[in-house]
């Protein structure tokens, strides 16, 4: 780890940053002396046991249709993984601070549309700085380390750890106990230099696996596409005769990028029943990656979804590394951004969301801005991934199908160094739109509070449908109008619901808590109770006007602890 001072001098005291080990020594000094921020990492969230499969057309619906999307069994669909490393890793994030003030960092913020986050590093021994792994658990994401060797500095670890048996299971007994103090959910092996003999490394693959799974069954190990079996290193981009004793030993396999369909069917051949344990790499930047990356490795994506294959995305972060400030009229953030949004939409058809399990409120804040980077004060997002604004900032945007036949109407805004979303009727009838905004699985009974800010202007009036799903399995539909309407129905179908006067006291706590400022921006509160059910989806409704920014959105189980 990095640390303060000297290298090694009272760490306890001195680590104030987070950083890899990068030998066989540090390893040991931080099993024997462990950093006291491990007390600040947060255990992994559980999430839904179903997910939604995307489409196109997923971003609205007329209200006379309005009924719940199709929910899959989780443990059966593709995963989607993504590789961080971003330039080498271990900049901003690795501060332990709630807030660095250093703007203009990157972000990562999608995360209940993928499975497991990698941080990755060519360091030995990468762990996952906390930032990250607080991030990805408190959205229930598993988040690998990554042990890597190279070079000629890995072929002399390598022949440390993979002496024999003795010096393997000892290495596998200080990775469980590191794995166990920083409650990470797995590692990715990448041996990336050539070895006289496998048959110890196997030994590592293989019990490494089964020893983390007697202690955690839900981590993972995932073998990279490097080392072959005869100890040679070379890239196989498929699973094959030489990599599958790898594959056999662990709980998948991340190919290599210079793949093409012909080898993903080998590989389908090969894996048998275990095709989703095969997570094809994908190069956004592109380097001898199928499809070319960045704005087309959509291309990538639809290959290896129309197989049922998972998914490994390496460097999402060109969004925010390939980025050139030629164009001076908006600001970095807002660049990234909206690059960022162009690309996770380029892919949305390709992905799967995970619904949001836990009541939340939000103002959508990412984890970075012009000013500050905090991923520790990340926010929970939209289930849809906002479209790009400016689809000029995207070279070939008329040439990618997943972003040029998308609909418009939940949009992305940025305005005071904040990214916000912008709901708009926009090439749509005039028939009555639900904006499917959140997808859910959260238990509710009894008091409700969903409250919203959106701004004063463009003026719009929104309202909003809840589907929920009662215990006996029947749907009911909660209608929370957007302006007073002097009755409302109550039955066994839907439970309609007026807004809160603005002299209530909810309403003030929450203006004063959002900063709302008169004729800027509104505050809409609503209280409603229901009997035990699960509340599945949460959708918008624009009942005048053309467009409503949202600033915030909330859903709270009780007036009580907003009180107090």
């Amino acid at each position: 780890m990095i640390v303060k001072g000297e290298r090694f001098e009272d760490p306890k005291t001195t680590i104030t940053e987070c950083g890899p080990l990068k030998s066989l020594e540090e390893l040991d000094m931080m099993i024997e002396i462990p950093p006291e921020w491990l007390n600040n990492i947060t255990s992994i969230e559980k999430r839904s046991e179903t997910v939604v499969q995307n489409v196109l057309s997923d971003c609205h619906i007329n209200c006379s249709n309005y009924k719940q999307r199709p929910r899959l069994d989780a443990k059966f669909t593709p995963k989607t993984l993504v590789c961080h490393d971003y330039k080498g890793g271990y900049l901003e994030d690795r501060h332990l601070a709630v807030e660095v003030e250093t703007g203009n960092q990157y972000t990562f913020y999608n995360w209940s549309h993928i499975d497991i986050f990698v941080y990755f590093s060519h360091h030995f021994i990468t762990i996952p700085p906390l930032c990250w792994i607080n991030a990805a658990h408190q959205k229930g994401v598993k988040i690998l380390g990554t042990i890597i060797t190279e070079f000629e500095d890995g072929t002399k670890i390598c022949e440390k750890i993979f002496k024999d048996s003795d010096t393997v299971q000892h290495f596998i007994k200080k990775l469980c106990k590191i794995t166990e103090m920083f409650k990470l959910d797995g590692w990715l092996l990448n041996i990336e230099n050539p070895l006289e003999d496998t048959a110890v490394l196997k030994e590592f693959v293989e019990g490494l696996t089964s020893q983390l799974h007697s202690i955690n069954p839900e981590t993972l190990i995932i073998w990279y596409d490097s080392v072959v079996e005869d100890g040679k290193l070379e890239w196989q981009n498929e699973l094959n005769e030489k990599n599958l004793c790898f594959f056999e030993r662990c709980d998948g396999i991340f190919l290599n990028y210079v793949w093409t369909e012909e080898k993903l069917l080998k590989s389908i051949e090969i894996a048998k029943e275990r095709t989703i344990d095969v997570y094809v790499g994908v190069d956004i930047f592109g380097r001898n990656t199928f499809g070319g990356g960045q704005f087309n490795s959509y291309k990538a994506a639809e290959v290896i979804r129309r197989h049922s294959l998972s998914m490994a995305i390496f460097a999402p972060g060109w969004t925010h590394e390939s980025i050139v400030q030629s164009d001076n009229s908006i600001g970095l953030m807002e660049h990234f951004f909206n690059k960022d949004c162009a690309f996770w939409n380029s892919l949305w058809p390709y992905l799967y969301t995970h619904p949001i399990t836990t009541y939340f409120k939000t103002s959508f804040y990412r984890g970075a801005d012009t000013n500050r980077f905090s991923l520790f004060l990340q926010q929970t997002q939209l289930s849809k991934i906002v479209h790009p604004k400016f689809s000029y900032l995207v070279p070939n945007y008329t040439e990618i199908p997943t972003l040029e036949r998308k609909c418009h109407c939940i949009r992305l805004e940025y305005e005071n160094d904040a990214p916000t979303c912008l709901i708009n009727k926009q090439g749509l009838k005039n028939d009555p739109i639900i904006h499917n905004l959140f997808v859910c699985d959260i238990k509710a009974v009894d008091e409700v509070v969903v409250f919203f800010k959106k701004k004063a202007e463009p003026f719009g009036v929104l309202g909003w449908r809840l589907m929920v799903t009662l215990e006996n399995g029947s749907r009911h539909v909660v209608t929370l109008n957007g302006k007073r309407r002097n009755s409302v129905n109550v039955n066994s179908s839907v439970t309609q619901v007026n807004p809160l006067s603005q002299e209530n006291e909810l309403v003030k706590i929450l203006k004063k808590q959002y900063s709302v400022v008169r004729g800027v921006s509104e505050m809409v509160v609503y209280v409603f109770n229901v009997p035990m059910c699960h509340i599945l989806e949460i959708g918008a409704i624009l009942e005048e006007g053309d467009a409503v920014c949202l600033e915030s959105f909330g859903i709270e189980p009780s007036t009580r602890k907003l009180l107090t």
